[in-house]
């Protein structure tokens, strides 16, 4: 899977995630085996692995919504040849969010070809939280979830008696995987309640990360100014009609977006009459 996450789930994957392994593929690891296959153009698998009751499994991680039909068969064929010829288990773990997929397999006249597609957001995040692998946490960030917050707390809870290193290296893939399920704000501030470091540069990753919170936050500053300057524009030309604001309108008008605030500010100059009747009527007008 070509992008950012890619090489973060095969660090966590391939260091162990022995609950996550076991959900999937319904065995225990064995042992990892190779996956460099020398052809013409060289393909490399994200996963495979022996299992303890000796099959082979072999899963591929999905972000994005590409078309995994023919890779999937591929890799099949490359992975039993090697092996002298055994069967093969697939599975196609999506980390994105659930959308409309089509049919996991190809039926030919002369081919029939299946492998199981499964999302990680539909698992139960408890296995990973109760295994002794640091690498399980912190993949439960991307299993179902009710209450996020609580769920990185969790996750760092379970990271807090590492080693320094170890705490930050796992912190730091936290961080990066939290991007897809749009809880780094959370993350970040969980974080710095734990007073838990990393340095950005042994993930260039994070680097952009925190860049684009730096300008979100900026945005959001810039907004904020905005929406303020707004409201107490719209307050004193209320006021200037000789409409008295009830402590209710003006938490309203406060908190209020800019987009609301232009409307309502064109409603009050355009009104040729403001009575309190008319302010209410204003404010309550459904967005266009």
């Amino acid at each position: 899977m070509a992008n950012t996450y890619d090489a973060t789930i095969k660090e966590l994957v391939w260091a162990g995630a022995p609950a996550l392994l076991r959900m999937l593929a319904g065995d225990r690891v064995a042992s990892f085996l190779s996956a460099e296959f020398s052809t013409v153009r060289q393909r490399r698998p994200d996963m495979v692995a022996e299992l303890d009751g000796g099959g082979l499994f072999h899963m591929e991680f999905q972000v994005g919504r590409e078309d995994m039909l023919w890779r999937m068969l591929e890799y099949y064929a490359l992975i039993s040849r090697h092996h002298g010829g055994a069967p093969v288990t697939q599975l196609v773990l999506h980390l994105g969010e659930r959308g409309e997929d089509g049919p996991p397999g190809i039926r030919h006249p002369n081919l029939n070809f299946r492998y199981e597609v499964r999302y990680i957001a539909d698992l139960d995040a408890g296995p990973l939280l109760d295994s002794p692998a640091p690498e399980d946490a912190v993949l439960a960030i991307l299993c179902r979830c009710d209450d996020i917050r609580e769920r990185v707390r969790r996750i760092l809870a379970r990271l807090a008696p590492l080693p320094r290193r170890e705490r930050a290296d796992a912190a730091a893939k936290l961080l990066i995987l939290s991007q897809l399920r749009r809880a780094t704000p959370v993350v970040k501030e969980e974080l710095e309640t734990m007073a838990i470091q990393f340095n950005i540069k042994e993930h260039p990753y994070l680097s952009e990360i925190f860049a684009q919170g730096l300008e979100e936050g900026r945005a959001e500053g810039r907004e904020e100014g905005e929406a303020k300057g707004r409201a107490e524009a719209l307050l004193r030309l209320i006021e200037r009609r000789h409409v008295a604001v009830s402590e209710e309108i003006g938490r309203r008008i406060r908190a209020a977006t800019v987009a609301e605030l232009d409307r309502w500010l064109d409603a009050v100059i355009d009104a040729p009459t403001l009575t309190a009747a008319d302010l209410d009527a204003i404010l309550a007008q459904p967005h266009h």
